[in-house]
């Protein structure tokens, strides 16, 4: 048995260091924004809950002007930039929350039900609630209704959607009769789970990325 080298150890401890200053040098301004929030005690709790939303949904629009200008500069189809840096950077708080919820739950209903219902929020009141003031708003002044062409490859994307939603259903239910559970096991099938779920999301985003570019 090989003992670390006190220089071993001081080398790790100064990369540890210097990827802890990193850290929080880039996290510094987000906790600065945050700190603004009423603590929960303060009327229930709602005042601070108000407040995040309010910060959320301004980090949110801010990321979607960055993504078009990333678009307009380098010249990358839109929709792709929304395929990829969009809606990664948007679901970005769901992952933080499911992995919270999966290490302090027993069960895996926490993580799993808040992705499906995020989802159905974003469908429902993010893409639903702004349709209905524009429609409102056309019907008011223009007196006339609000059409909307259908974005360049939204059915095949649905379809590939579908599809990979299907093959991740299919894996969960499996782990569940086999191993017993939806998340964790042994460490190799949550691995390969793991492995799995990301090439569902690669083949969803290179094929729809593929269809808008017009290369299929």
């Amino acid at each position: 048995m090989k003992l670390e080298s006190p220089e071993q150890r001081k080398i790790d401890s100064v990369c540890l260091r210097f990827i802890i200053i990193c850290w929080n040098s880039i996290i510094a301004p987000w906790k600065v924004l945050f700190a603004f929030v009423p603590p929960y005690q303060v009327a229930h709790g709602w005042i601070a809950f108000i407040c995040s939303l309010t910060f959320i949904s301004g980090i949110a629009y801010g990321v979607t002007k960055i993504t078009d200008q990333i678009s307009c500069v380098t010249g990358v189809n839109p929709y792709v930039i929304a395929f990829t840096a969009l809606a990664a950077g948007t679901s970005w708080p769901d992952l933080v929350a499911s992995k919270i919820a999966a290490e302090r739950q027993v069960t895996a209903d926490s993580a799993i039900a808040n992705i499906t219902c995020s989802n159905s929020v974003n469908i429902y009141v993010g893409i639903g609630f702004p349709w209905l003031i524009d429609t409102l708003y056309n019907y008011f002044v223009y007196r006339e209704p609000l059409y909307i062409d259908n974005a360049a490859g939204l059915s095949f994307s649905l379809l590939v959607f579908f599809a990979t939603s299907f093959g991740c259903i299919v894996v969960l239910v499996m782990r569940r009769i086999l191993i017993g559970a939806e998340l964790g096991g042994p460490r190799l099938w949550a691995w390969v789970t793991s492995a799995y779920f990301m090439v569902l999301w690669v083949v969803f985003v290179v094929l729809s990325s593929l269809k808008v570019s017009g290369v299929i």
